[in-house]
């Protein structure tokens, strides 16, 4: 992916950051230094290094770039739901769409059974300026 396109999926993740409530320290970060954060309960934390690697991985195969992502405790395992921009643009109206009802397309990390990751549709809410999965 070329920078341009970077910096126009970098802006088009800003603004759905903005319009999904997260926090705006959260944002910032993600905004002037590319940190990516997961959300615990509400709670905003950075990526461990793990995740960094996943999700850079998950760029690379995919052409997108992840903005943020929720980890749940489930009775499959914890898992890392990141939301990402991709580089078709030709998705970008349903994704907002979605926003705007709760929910979104997202990929999940089995982070303790990998070979259970997929693609899927979450819901979620803001809470304390990040977000919880809801389904």
């Amino acid at each position: 992916m070329n920078e341009l396109s970077k910096e126009k999926m970098k802006q088009e993740a800003i603004k759905r950051m903005k319009a999904m409530a997260i926090i705006d320290e959260t944002i910032a970060q993600f905004s002037q230094s590319d940190l990516v954060s997961f959300s615990r309960n509400g709670g905003n934390f950075w990526l461990t290094d793990k995740m960094k690697h996943l999700v850079s991985e998950f760029e690379e195969d995919y052409q997108g770039i992840v903005y943020y992502a929720i980890l749940s405790n489930t009775s499959i395992g914890q898992m890392l739901s990141v939301f990402y921009v991709s580089e078709d643009t030709s998705t970008w109206s349903d994704d907002w769409q979605e926003l705007k009802d709760g929910y979104q397309f997202v990929y999940v990390f089995n982070l303790d059974n990998p070979m259970f990751s997929e693609f899927g549709t979450i819901a979620f809410q803001p809470v304390f300026g990040g977000l919880v999965r809801t389904a």
